[in-house]
């Protein structure tokens, strides 16, 4: 089977578009399912540093081990989202996987979510950004006005938001691509998807038919990639980082504004 050669040329012409407008376009990184240092937490940390791009670790709280908070105490562009509260399914059989469904109270899983807050400012201090990502990417929209409740204040899922703010107080910063492919177990989804996704999101918020206030979201997962995983996302934060057109930013320069 011929492998895949990657053409990063698309992207690379995007964001010529946006020098061309006197522009940077503003990209951001979460990495999900952070709990525990690991051989992959590492290889992740060592990328951020190297690149000079702010990693979003979305930690579950429950699972947080005691090495985890010791592991970032020296990396300079590291915050901490939270991922739920335990990551948790809780929905009946056939009902896909839910943590933060409609299928406990309300008060059940906002309580849940105050207890996750806790643990993860106490954990890690100013590193940490109340910011939900739910698991599965799933929550129940009833559920959204509420997490307020809990001292959250942003929430990030996937595609483009279609508001900026998904409640009152509740600002929105999804992300956009995700370079895995699940179905079957995880492993790369190809360059030229993940590219696509990227470069799609890009061209729609410069041609004003996405927010253009939204910074493009690239989701990774540390403990699932295969190695081609690894290389895109290592060659994704060199050219992004190299390139004039565009800058990995860190949310929390941006969630005042939302505010």
């Amino acid at each position: 089977m011929e492998q895949e050669k990657p053409d990063w040329s698309d992207l690379i012409a995007e964001l010529d578009r946006w020098t061309a407008a006197g522009q940077a376009a503003s990209l951001w990184w979460r990495d999900d399912d952070a709990a525990a240092m690991t051989p992959a937490l590492a290889r992740l940390l060592a990328l951020s540093r190297e690149h000079r791009a702010t990693v979003h670790l979305a930690a579950i709280p429950a699972r947080l081990a005691d090495n985890f908070a010791a592991a970032l105490a020296d990396e300079p562009h590291v915050r901490v989202l939270q991922h739920g509260f335990a990551h948790i399914d809780h929905a009946p059989p056939g009902a896909g996987s839910w943590e933060l469904g409609d299928h406990r109270p309300r008060e059940a899983v906002l309580a849940e979510l105050a207890a996750g807050r806790h643990i993860l400012s106490a954990a890690v201090g100013a590193r940490f950004l109340p910011v939900l990502v739910p698991p599965w990417t799933r929550i129940a929209p009833s559920l959204i006005p509420h997490i307020g409740q809990s001292g959250l204040i942003a929430l990030s899922l996937e595609g483009r938001r279609q508001r900026r703010f998904a409640a009152p107080g509740i600002a929105t910063f999804n992300a956009h691509c995700d370079p895995i492919r699940w179905k079957g177990g995880a492993r790369f989804t190809g360059t030229a998807r993940a590219l696509d996704e990227i470069v799609r999101h890009l061209a729609a918020r410069r041609q004003g038919e996405a927010d253009a206030d939204e910074p493009t979201g690239l989701c990774t997962h540390h403990l699932d990639h295969d190695e081609a995983t690894w290389e895109f996302v290592e060659r994704l934060l060199a050219e992004v980082t190299a390139h004039p057109g565009a800058r990995w930013i860190d949310l929390a320069g941006i969630m005042t504004v939302a505010a």
